[in-house]
């Protein structure tokens, strides 16, 4: 597969899209992720691009297969996903004296999202002796975080402000990312604005499509498929004002 020279910057074809997704999904296997980080995982590298109209396939200059090179850009991602994500996070010193068992459990409930009940099912499936008598009596004795403040549905203006830093280098040209920004905005503002929240609370907040599904009281696997529908939302919107 040949690089894209079009100067016009066009979305992925469909050949270059299915190889990207495989490397996504290959790297995650890779990184150990769970499937619900995985999918986690591949909608932000998705975004992120999509932020670039996936400009990385313009860097490919076929000194290596497409592949290797997008294994390398999307290795990268992963570690500043892991960062993003775990990077400042620390169980609470409650845990971290109750022993692995409650470090666990601060992790899920804390950091992941989880219900009680739903982080000692978890643990049930892990090599951890406790009994899920023990593991509740763990919880109770895990203080409380402070829970995320909220932030309304108009903070989805400065999503894009955001910054992204490509994993291969710089922007060879800033009119044509603010062009860029400029159209990504504009489908922004043309979905719905359930839509538009959920973005806010996935990307703008930080929250994990397990934690939304609870607060939105839906099924978590309906709102993986639905982050998807409104990425390949945005991803046509983009394509159709080049």
């Amino acid at each position: 597969m040949q690089a894209n020279e079009n100067v016009d910057n066009p979305l992925p074809s469909p050949e270059e899209f299915s190889v990207l997704s495989q490397v996504i999904r290959d790297v995650a296997r890779r990184g150990r992720l769970s499937a619900d980080d995985a999918q986690d995982f591949a909608q932000t590298v998705h975004l992120r691009l999509l932020e670039r109209r996936y400009d990385v396939f313009l860097r490919f200059s076929g000194l290596s297969s497409l592949r290797t090179f997008l294994t390398v850009v999307v290795r990268r991602m992963l570690l500043d996903w892991r960062r993003t994500q775990y990077g400042t996070w620390r169980a609470s010193q409650a845990a971290r004296r109750l022993g692995p068992a409650a470090i666990a459990l601060d992790t899920l409930i804390s950091r992941d999202g989880y219900t009680v009940d739903e982080a000692i099912e978890t643990l049930r499936t892990r090599a951890i002796p406790d009994t899920p008598s023990q593991l509740r009596r763990l919880a109770v004795a895990l203080p409380t975080h402070q829970p995320r403040r909220p932030v309304g549905v108009d903070a989805i203006d400065s999503f894009m402000s955001m910054g992204f830093e490509d994993p291969i280098q710089q922007l060879d040209s800033a009119r044509e990312a603010m062009a860029v920004k400029r159209r990504l905005a504009t489908a922004l503002k043309q979905l719905a604005a359930d839509d538009r929240r959920l973005l806010d609370l996935r990307y703008r907040q930080a929250q994990r499509v397990p934690a939304i599904a609870r607060r939105l009281r839906t099924d978590c696997k309906g709102m993986y498929r639905r982050c998807d529908k409104v990425l390949r939302s945005l991803r046509n919107a983009l394509d159709a004002t080049a």
